[in-house]
């Protein structure tokens, strides 16, 4: 494995000097208009040691989400390739496997991809798009946005309602992109993934599909962009449509796959949901119970690595069953992982939690939700790795940043380990009790302070512990706000050596 990755640089090393390029070489002079306004460098922490302990080097991408991507498959595939370029590439290992993980929902935005989703592109830039819900209540813009790209799909819609009756008429669209989503979200990272000689981590919502030749499946949902130059389209295989996560190798490993699966080893259904999730576009949920519950988690084993991962993209990362501080129930927690998932996680012999977030709420902020947001991740991020019922060794946290419409997605991503000893480290906000205080949860006592179990945090747009500027500082960055901040929000990629 060390002789193959550092074959793989060998190779990136030797192309660049030559002046020569990789199938949609991503370079500085591409990237340029595509860089978000703020970023900051990658930053790391290599191993200390020089004995080997079969480990990975993970990267954790926080990537600022803007429409701007998606006006064709080549920007949105030219993005990504640019954040390889830019954050990773410098810093890939040559002698373990190197994992990159991703946001959780990095695909959703190219439902409004080429000319279909240009009256999308559109009303996202609109007042009403960006101002048309608040924290607590519906997102009016991003309904907005979902009645546009129903109409923009419209013969795709009544196909796949023909195909699979009764269909909830708040997802279909998400089937109905299913030809879209496999072109520009499953290629793009299946491409990485074995361009790069690298493990790729990326989620997105969407269903299983099939690869057709069937000119009636061609004319009914081939991309008008595309046609007449394709000769096959994706279709669903049926109508459940899942919050999917996907670990892409650098091998094919299965060749009767269609093509943007071939290289997947492992694919997450999330379980539980959000109520955006199953309210709003009413998402499918993944097992949670029998023997697809256990199988649905991990773990995941990287080749040449001790490492076995394990997937819980945001939510079901908090859903242990119990608080912490508490003793863990007797009970078998696979049973039901919509209860004790982290646990059930932890008995499988996950030993790596891949938390892919796409937060929907500002982060310096209550939000709509009861708790303090830097507060509230500390139930997940840290507690992975703090809490002695469950086994981790770390914790892998990439978040999404942007506006999308009238939601904020933010947040400060992170890799945690159970060894500690790290520099100390909080997220913004959490020196003082003040949101236990606020909301007399006694949990929150542990979340308190500067923690040693950060192996690397990325900073926040504004770095003070001062609430009231924390607050105001959301509120600026937030859609709708017509503040010079709007939407400033920091774009970076964290990485570290993982040993065990």
């Amino acid at each position: 494995m060390t002789k193959r990755y550092s074959l793989v640089l060998a190779l990136l090393t030797a192309l660049s000097s030559l002046g020569a390029q990789m199938v949609s070489r991503a370079t500085p002079e591409n990237c340029g208009p595509l860089a978000a306004h703020r970023s900051a460098p990658a930053s790391g922490v290599p191993r200390t040691d020089t004995a080997d302990r079969r480990g990975i080097r993970a990267f954790a991408v926080q990537f600022k989400q803007d429409l701007r991507f998606v006006e064709s498959y080549a920007t949105y595939r030219q993005k990504m390739r640019c954040m390889m370029e830019t954050y990773v590439v410098p810093n890939l290992s040559p002698d373990v496997p190197n994992l990159v993980v991703f946001n959780e929902d990095i695909g959703l935005m190219t439902l409004a991809i080429g000319s279909r989703g240009k009256a999308v592109r559109e009303f996202a830039k609109s007042r009403a798009g960006k101002a048309g819900g608040d924290q607590s209540g519906a997102p009016a813009g991003a309904a907005g946005a979902l009645g546009l790209a129903n109409g923009a799909y419209a013969s795709q819609v009544a196909y796949y309602q023909a195909k699979f009756p009764g269909i909830d008429p708040r997802k279909q669209v998400f089937l109905a992109a299913t030809d879209t989503f496999a072109r520009a979200f499953s290629q793009t990272f299946s491409d990485i993934a074995r361009d790069y000689g690298v493990y790729v981590v990326a989620s997105n919502n969407q269903g299983l599909f099939e690869e057709s030749t069937d000119p009636a499946d061609v004319a009914a949902l081939g991309d008008p962009d595309l046609l007449p130059g394709v000769s096959s389209v994706y279709v669903a295989t049926g109508p459940e449509v899942w919050n999917q996560v996907f670990l892409w190798g650098p091998e094919d490993t299965a060749p009767d796959a269609p093509a943007p699966e071939r290289n997947v080893l492992f694919r997450n259904k999330k379980v539980p949901l959000t109520a955006i999730e199953k309210d709003f576009i009413a998402l499918d949920e993944g097992p949670s119970t029998g023997p697809g519950a256990a199988a649905n988690i991990g773990a995941a084993a990287i080749p040449g690595s001790d490492a076995k991962l394990g997937f819980a993209t945001s939510l079901p990362a908090f859903v242990y069953g119990y608080n912490i501080g508490s003793p863990r129930p007797a009970v078998n927690a696979c049973s039901n992982t919509a209860v004790y998932y982290m646990p059930c996680m932890s008995d499988l012999g996950v030993n790596v939690v891949v938390q892919a977030e796409a937060n929907p709420g500002r982060w310096a902020s209550l939000g709509g939700q009861a708790e303090w947001q830097p507060f509230e991740w500390m139930g997940s991020t840290w507690r992975a790795v703090a809490d002695p019922t469950v086994n981790f060794r770390y914790n892998i946290t990439p978040h999404m940043v942007g506006n999308l419409l009238d939601l904020a997605f933010d947040g400060q991503t992170a890799i945690t380990s159970r060894d500690g000893g790290y520099p100390a480290a909080h997220y913004v906000g959490n020196v003082s009790s003040e949101a236990e205080s606020e909301q007399g949860d006694p949990e929150y006592s542990f979340y308190i302070g500067d923690k040693d179990q950060f192996v690397t945090l990325a900073p926040w747009v504004n770095n003070t512990d001062d609430r009231e500027l924390l607050r105001a500082t959301s509120t600026r960055l937030a859609p709708a706000s017509d503040d010079p901040l709007e939407n400033d929000y920091l774009e970076t990629v964290l990485w570290a050596d993982l040993v065990f």
